[in-house]
């Protein structure tokens, strides 16, 4: 289900985003649409190309591995697995996006983190 999300203005000026190649840029802000109310989503081949990129015959697994994995790697989207299935989520989603009428997430939640605020 399509849904509305927002963009910041300062997305594009990040840091987070500067140190991402164009393509990369591109799949967050299709997953940042592409998510569920809680930030999360699936993250396989086949649901990220058939959401994020349905007119296009040249994307593969390799190429859109590799997005993924840059995206991730600047901590914006963090992955996860559960039962062998792999999802991803935005660990920050509460802070960009105000959503009305919230539909609670059938995606299973990310692990606890162990990490602690400094």
């Amino acid at each position: 289900m399509a849904r509305i999300r927002t963009i910041k203005p300062e997305f594009w000026g990040s840091p987070e985003v500067a140190a991402m190649c164009r393509d990369a840029r591109l799949l967050t802000i299709g997953l940042i649409s592409y998510s569920d109310d809680d930030g999360r989503f699936l993250a396989n081949f086949a649901a990220i190309a058939g959401y994020v990129y349905p007119n296009d015959d040249d994307i593969t697994p390799r190429k859109l591995g590799r997005w993924l994995d840059e995206v991730a790697a600047t901590g914006m989207v963090e992955l996860y697995e559960d039962r062998g299935v792999r999802y991803g989520y935005f660990p920050s989603w509460g802070k960009h996006q105000v959503i009305n009428k919230k539909t609670p997430s059938r995606l299973p939640p990310p692990p606890p983190t162990t990490l602690f605020d400094a």
